[in-house]
């Protein structure tokens, strides 16, 4: 015969046994967002580059987003492909000497964030993390004989941090959130001066020469800054209108240097899947 001791911890031991496998398997996982994104909407440009004219060049190209998000409960990551294209000119402009360019600028871009507990106690949680962005910047100046062509292209590294907080608004949830991104390690690459081609040479390499001048920077060589504030608000079917203001800028202090700032505003649709 079981004596009672036995008893009572055979019927405990059962009872932890069936509280393990509740906590492991009857508790639904935490949420789980992803979003696939398209966003339309314009930006003001202002670039000084040497290539193309001594002058500073302004104007707002239409601007293209589209993106691919995942949220998790200590996470977030986002790739994103982004078009700028339009056309600058400079204020002193006139009809003998037009002094426009047709601007191309696509960007894409990776990132990824942690949530850190530490700071994420107050109104706002912060995540902090990493980015690549592959940045290409096209000009085409019909009047410039010799610098038809410039460009700028820099692959990038840097740090990214976030910080977003959820509010209600006529009884919806909607998420304010500020993103900042600052370029650590750069590959910069550039026309040669005035973009000149040596046609005489047939087994000259204009790809290889590019490579050759290119230049690895660091944040004092290629100093910047990414900023993005933004709006999400749900709608039918746990998809979310997004409005987005963007700012950035750069300078490449390089032997032929540019400056580029950039504002943008871009209204989005993120569809839940």
């Amino acid at each position: 015969m079981k004596s009672p001791f036995f008893f009572r911890a055979g019927n405990l031991a059962l009872f932890w046994l069936f509280w393990i496998a509740q906590a492991a398997f009857g508790q639904e996982a935490p949420p789980r967002f992803r979003y696939l994104e398209l966003g339309l909407g314009s930006a003001a440009h202002r670039l000084q580059d040497p290539a193309v004219s001594p002058m500073a060049y302004t104007g707002a190209p239409l601007a293209i987003v589209l993106g691919f998000e995942k949220r998790k409960p200590h996470s977030i990551s986002r790739l994103a492909l982004a078009g700028d294209l339009g056309r600058l000119s400079s204020k002193n402009a006139t009809e003998l000497r037009p002094m426009a360019s047709s601007f191309f600028q696509i960007n894409l871009s990776y990132q990824y964030l942690r949530r850190v507990p530490a700071l994420s106690t107050g109104r706002f949680t912060w995540f902090f993390g990493g980015y690549y962005r592959w940045h290409n910047s096209i000009r085409l100046t019909p009047q410039n004989d010799t610098g038809f062509i410039s460009f700028f292209i820099a692959n990038t590294l840097g740090a990214s941090i976030r910080g977003e907080r959820a509010f209600q608004i006529r009884e919806k949830e909607v998420t304010l959130g500020w993103t900042g991104a600052l370029p650590l390690l750069s590959h910069v690459i550039r026309p040669s001066y005035l973009n000149l081609y040596n046609y005489i040479d047939p087994e000259h390499d204009w790809l290889k020469e590019r490579l050759e001048e290119s230049e690895v920077l660091t944040l004092n060589r290629f100093p910047g800054i990414q900023s993005r504030l933004e709006l999400a608000y749900p709608i039918a079917g746990g998809n979310q209108l997004r409005f987005a203001y963007d700012w950035e800028f750069y300078h490449y202090d390089g032997q032929r240097r540019v400056n580029a700032a950039r504002h943008g505003f871009t209204l989005g649709i993120r569809i839940r899947i």
